[in-house]
């Protein structure tokens, strides 16, 4: 009966310390929002897009990173002695959707590797309209970009579901640059010139230059 007691009271001790260990990173099914984080740069914080995670079990994430921007600006200027309205816009907009598998590492460390399937556009156009005469000019150009990376980095829980975490890449990407077409209008009549600008492909390492600071819900 003694025995019996002990190796009762040696389960029970075992159980609670098994039930007192902390988990801090994702066991699965949690949803994850991340920002840039540079401590010692002049903007501690910053958003370069939205980059969203969801864990379907405690190994693998699915993630989507997005950005949106434009912009606009309208000034009065002079453009080779004439004054008028200088006018200058862009937009661009970037979708990296991609998966992570993550490995053991311990109760707080999340190291992971994965890829991510790269998508971008962005149009520019800028313009000028004489005040006194009949002129107006305008220019738009843009490019299209297409890419695969491979992925590398970890998440280090400091708190429960608050981590800082670093990443590192190897990509390739293609990207096809539209033409700059340039139109001139004068006294009613308007001239239009395409200028190719070809495309480019490149390949070799990317990296962030941030601290990513994330939260998982």
């Amino acid at each position: 009966m003694k025995k019996f007691f002990l190796v009762a009271a040696a389960a029970c001790f075992i159980g609670s310390a098994a039930n007192a260990q902390d988990v801090y990173k994702q066991t699965g099914g949690e949803k994850n929002v991340e920002v840039l984080f540079a401590p010692f740069g002049g903007s501690p914080i910053g958003i370069n897009g939205i980059k969203f995670r969801s864990f379907t079990d405690a190994t693998t994430a699915i993630r989507a990173e997005v950005f949106l921007g434009f912009g606009s600006t309208s000034e009065e200027t002079s453009m080779e002695g004439t004054a008028g309205t200088s006018t200058t816009s862009t937009f661009d907009i970037e979708v990296n959707p991609g998966i992570e598998f993550h490995l053991p590492g311990t109760d707080r460390l999340s190291p992971y590797y994965g890829g991510v399937l790269q998508l971008g556009f962005n149009r520019e156009a800028s313009g000028f309209e004489a005040d006194d005469v009949d002129s107006e000019t305008s220019t738009t150009n843009g490019a299209f970009r297409v890419g695969a990376i491979g992925v590398g980095g970890f998440d280090y829980y400091f708190a429960h579901n608050i981590y800082l975490g670093a990443e590192i890449g190897f990509g390739l990407g293609f990207t096809t640059n539209f033409d700059t077409v340039s139109e001139v209008t004068a006294n009613g009549e308007t001239t239009t010139t395409e200028t190719p600008n070809g495309s480019s492909f490149d390949i070799g390492p990317l990296a962030v230059g941030r601290l990513r600071l994330g939260i998982l819900f």
